[in-house]
């Protein structure tokens, strides 16, 4: 229950910062960091989605570090340009975007592995393969994601101004 208090007290100073930070943009009229403001407030709110809708429980801390990652992306990142200030913030994000994904990887495989409902019981090796390619894949679908939408769409979401390939 104290972990959980935690998780809880974490999304309300988070969501009292994104509200904030949304005020903000409206006021300077930047509709587009509103979006992402409003965006990121629903990203907050998914995991306690899933675990409602699907019976699915993410370790609280597991669920903190999604929280601040959310935050430290959206917010930090695309609102207030850390994207541009900062050198190594787009790198840094992606080395804990893939050890976040091998834990949820590992923690859906492993919620799975326990449950009553699965006659299967997977080794643990299994796991971690499964973990790795998990964050692997999402990995690419990203990129994918990233590549399309400067393609598509001009948004420049790789930060590098110019894209001519993937």
């Amino acid at each position: 229950m104290h972990k959980k208090r935690k998780e809880i007290t974490l999304r309300t100073i988070l969501t009292v910062l994104i509200v904030i930070c949304a005020i903000r943009q409206f006021m300077n009229q930047d509709y587009e960091n509103v979006f992402i403001c409003v965006l990121s407030l629903f990203l907050l709110g998914l995991p306690r989605l899933i675990s409602e809708r699907l019976g699915i429980n993410l370790p609280v801390f597991l669920e903190c570090i999604i929280m601040l990652f959310i935050f430290s992306a959206e917010i930090l990142g695309e609102v207030n340009a850390y994207y541009e200030r900062i050198p190594i913030w787009d790198t840094m994000l992606h080395t804990i975007n893939g050890f976040l994904m091998a834990a949820i990887g590992f923690s859906l495989v492993d919620i799975f592995n326990r449950s009553d409902r699965f006659l299967v019981k997977l080794s643990p090796l299994f796991v971690a393969i499964v973990a790795f390619c998990f964050s692997m894949t999402i990995g690419v679908l990203w990129e994918f994601f990233e590549f399309s939408m400067d393609s598509l769409f001009h948004m420049d979401m790789q930060k590098d101004f110019f894209v001519t390939s993937i």
